[in-house]
């Protein structure tokens, strides 16, 4: 497959043999997140037979830039996603070593300018979620990239405590101790599954993986996962269900899913499960804690009296006219999840 060129460097796809030196660029990187990982991507590529791929982009044989997706098609059309259950897909680069601010943005600029020109030319449609750090976004829009500004609730641990958070929050943690619901730290998702599944049935929304799936991938990467689970002290049936990405290097969590049964009355079980788990997480000294964006307003709503910041990150995206065409004709089924 034939290079791009722009400027000085070069971008194509990497081999595996070549994935020793992703890793090194995505530690260097200031976009740095544990989902750009080869241990996460080599997971959702072996597990859910994602067709993962890695651009780099080049100065002569060094590996300065790229940015990491899951490649789809789809009538016809080839479609370059963030890759599933990742929170970002972000573009990374090694700064260059300079004391000047404008030198520095350039470089970026070019490296961002590299991959947009290869991914437009290859790709009807593109999207990437960049991580929080990552600010200019100029090489994306100067091309008609279309942008999003999204926005994740994440608490600071070091800055939290009980009377913070929201006063009809405290009450149900409260009523749900009264209850003697207790949460617990659990190693299987299967005794939780359902929970999960049965939360995704009530928005309207198909569970993103089976049972299987899910119990495969969890445990490819269990030094990375934690199940924390909510039920009453006299049995052993579960309320409610968080599972999250831990992010050693980043020193921070990711919230990857939650579920509760709906109960009447409620006994308070996933507010309880959730202060627990912010305790659970700054008492092992993690800095943050990404509760996830919220597009229902009664997540977001949840969400926010934990306080949580509301911190932006962009996600920029491209269509060709083809693409166009047959997203209108498909009713937008053709980014729909797989």
């Amino acid at each position: 497959m034939p290079t791009t060129v722009m400027t000085a460097y070069t971008t194509r796809y990497l081999t595996i043999d070549e994935y020793k030196e992703w890793d090194a660029l995505v530690l260097q990187s200031p976009n740095y997140s544990v989902f750009d990982t080869t241990l996460w991507l080599d997971t959702l590529s072996s597990v859910l037979n994602c067709e993962i791929k890695l651009l780099g982009v080049f100065e002569e044989e060094n590996l300065i830039g790229g940015v990491a997706f899951d490649v789809i098609k789809k009538y016809g059309m080839k479609i370059a996603k963030i890759p599933p259950m990742s929170v970002f897909n972000s573009c990374h680069y090694v700064p260059r070593e300079t004391q000047y601010k404008e030198r520095q943005r350039k470089h970026i600029h070019n490296i961002v300018a590299s991959i947009v020109e290869r991914l437009q030319n290859d790709f009807h449609y593109v999207v990437i979620a960049n991580q929080h750090e990552f600010k200019d976004i100029r090489g994306f829009l100067l091309k008609g990239w279309s942008q999003n500004i999204l926005y994740s609730y994440i608490v600071y641990l070091n800055k939290i405590d009980f009377s913070l958070i929201s006063p009809s929050r405290r009450k149900w943690i409260k009523k749900a101790q009264k209850k003697l619901i207790v949460t617990e730290e659990i190693k299987d998702v299967t005794p939780v599954y359902d929970i999960i599944k049965h939360t995704y049935i009530r928005q309207g929304i198909k569970c993103p993986l089976p049972l299987d799936k899910m119990s495969e991938m969890f445990k490819k990467i269990s030094n990375n996962i934690v199940i924390l689970a909510a039920k009453e002290q006299k049995n052993d049936k579960y309320k409610a269900v968080n599972i999250s990405v831990v992010d050693y290097k980043k020193n921070g969590v990711y919230g990857l899913f939650n579920g509760f049964l709906l109960e009447t009355p409620d006994s308070g079980a996933n507010s309880l499960l959730q202060w627990k788990e912010i305790e659970y997480f700054k008492d092992k000294g993690f800095e943050f804690f990404d509760l996830g964006e919220a597009s229902i307003p009664s997540k977001a709503s949840f969400k926010g009296e934990f306080y949580s910041d509301l911190v932006p990150f962009y996600r920029v995206s491209k269509s060709s006219l083809p693409f166009s065409i047959v997203w209108r004709l498909t009713k937008g089924r053709i980014i729909q999840a797989q």
